[in-house]
């Protein structure tokens, strides 16, 4: 039986599908370009881009920075930033380089599962430019690194390969999934029970391939963390803090697919409706195979539209609804509405009789896919988003390099930007502290947050930056700063804490220091400080 019966598998020659992939490329190319590469560093983005920093000088993941996801996106970021030392390229611009590579494949993908499920190139093309509209995805794809655009791809990568029975690479595509983000767990889980319900013959030797498929990748990254010494620092932060650390609100269920709404509302904009239009549609084209395979009811439900999609959008939307954070989060969902628009749009030529209907009908399905293309490249180009502020960053950066003391170092407080941006590394693998990090951090050092200050002390920092840290622990720790001499400033939106020597080193350099935010800083006559002179 073909993956899907929905729709009948046309007779495209290999060339057509070869250009409609083509096509999908280059229309996520061409919308993803349209936002900065110097685009600001988010904290998150940061976390990533300074363990791939980090790494790149030999540092483990979590040995460099206490992080509650899972590894494999700061070890693609330290591949990226390896070759940027290698070929003396910028390594923030090349990390970028290397998530936007994930993001533009992720769009190849869900062009080949949607051909592969409907047996149409145009339900690829349209499940491709429909995921490339989508305006989160598409300003991160080069804006980055976002964590979880690696594992979309290995998701999407993992239920293609299902959808023809490749067990074993299905499951390792799963299991690289799962070292993105803990919780895509479910396409290796996916990916072992699958061929137990619908392979009739084999179906234990079938589930045994998949099991090992799905644990090399796993087994692999936790013999690296072995052998570089960092298997405990691994397991804490990667496993331990996300199931007993992490503190999330008391939401019921209700309440939670509610904000869920909201996001999709507030974040996709007019890709709000395609999002809510395309799950609505993959329902409907899930039960459509149903009824027409009710005599063989076992056997439809071992079509890879009910057995992989389904499945993974059920236990996808069953783990969101009960943790969900934010827009990110909503990432894994976004192949399954163009997936469902996709097949949609195959089943509506499929079913005009006329050829010439059918033509009709697939050149206004073109026509609208080129409409839709128009509107997000407009739109992405006016969204403020893709103006380049990375600059601002650099100039803050700069500010504290010269603030800094000769021989002390700089510790970051909330957000690892301030080292990317000075390719510092921090005292203390804490950088991160949200999440109830902080309350980890005093729990788990002798002494407390007494032992927490000692370890300041001992470093002597003169500049310490807290950025993307709220709550009593940072106030505490303000109080505690302030109370051992460290004065407050700004350098642009960055809250510095220095000692006095560094604050004379400043003013000397003629950095002007503010008493508040500002947008960027600034040199003597209030011009913004370049960080090439910085170095």
């Amino acid at each position: 039986m073909s993956p899907s019966s929905v729709v009948r598998r046309p007779r495209g020659a290999v060339t057509t599908r070869v250009l409609g992939g083509l096509v999908s490329v280059a229309v996520a190319v061409a919308l993803y370009t349209r936002f900065d590469i110097d685009g600001a560093l988010s904290r998150d983005e940061a976390i990533y881009a300074y363990g791939g920093q980090q790494l790149a000088h030999g540092v483990p993941p979590y040995a460099s920075i206490f992080d509650p996801k899972a590894p494999l996106a700061t070890m693609i970021a330290g591949a990226a930033a390896w070759l940027a030392r290698l070929l003396a390229r910028s390594d923030i611009a090349t990390i970028r380089g290397a998530f936007f590579l994930c993001a533009v494949l992720t769009v190849l993908a869900v062009y080949l599962l949607a051909v592969r499920l409907f047996g149409s190139v145009l339900a690829g093309l349209t499940a491709a430019v429909v995921l490339s509209a989508a305006w989160p995805f598409a300003v991160d794809a080069l804006s980055g690194p976002d964590a979880k655009t690696p594992g979309v791809l290995f998701a999407v990568v993992s239920m293609w390969l299902l959808s023809s029975r490749r067990w074993f690479w299905g499951a390792f595509a799963g299991g690289l999934a799962f070292l993105v983000w803990q919780p895509l767990l479910f396409y290796p889980l996916v990916a072992v029970l699958v061929p137990l319900l619908t392979t009739p013959r084999r179906r234990w030797r079938s589930a045994g391939v998949a099991l090992v498929g799905a644990a090399i990748p796993v087994v692999v990254v936790t013999g690296y963390f072995t052998l570089a010494g960092a298997l405990g620092k691994f397991l804490e932060s990667a496993l331990v803090f996300p199931l007993t650390g992490i503190k999330h609100g008391n939401e019921s269920v209700g309440q939670r697919l509610g904000r869920i709404a909201g996001v999709v509302d507030r974040y996709y904009g007019m890709g709000g409706a395609l999002f809510w239009t395309g799950l609505v549609l993959l329902l409907l084209l899930v039960v459509g195979h149903l009824v027409r395979g009710r005599s063989t009811l076992l056997v439809a439900f071992g079509a890879p539209l009910v057995s992989v999609v389904l499945l993974t959008l059920l236990l996808d939307t069953g783990y969101a609804a009960t943790d969900f954070q934010s827009y990110p989060d909503l990432y894994p969902f976004l192949p399954y509405p163009a997936l469902g628009l996709g097949g949609a749009a195959a089943a509506l030529v499929a079913a005009l009789r006329p050829s010439a209907a059918r033509v009709t009908a697939s050149v206004a399905v073109v026509v609208a896919l080129a409409v839709l293309t128009a509107v997000a490249w407009v739109s992405f180009s006016d969204d403020p988003a893709g103006d380049p502020v990375l600059r601002d960053q650099r100039a803050s950066g700069c500010a504290v390099r010269r603030s800094q003391v000769p021989g002390t170092p700089i510790w970051s407080l909330g957000d690892p930007a301030v080292l990317v941006i000075t390719h510092r590394r921090n005292p203390d693998r804490f950088i991160y502290l949200g999440s109830a990090v902080d309350r980890w951090k005093v729990a788990h050092t002798p002494g407390g947050f007494a032992g927490w200050t000692r370890q300041i002390t001992r470093a002597g920092p003169s500049v310490l930056v807290i950025k993307g840290w709220a709550g009593p622990e940072r106030r505490r720790m303000g109080r505690w700063l302030r109370g051992h001499g460290y004065r407050t400033r700004f350098a642009g939106p960055w809250h510095l804490f220095l000692t006095p020597a560094a604050l004379s080193r400043a003013t000397r350099d003629g950095v002007r220091l503010t008493h508040v935010p500002t947008e960027f800083a600034a040199g003597p006559g209030g011009r913004e400080l370049s960080g090439r002179k910085c170095g």
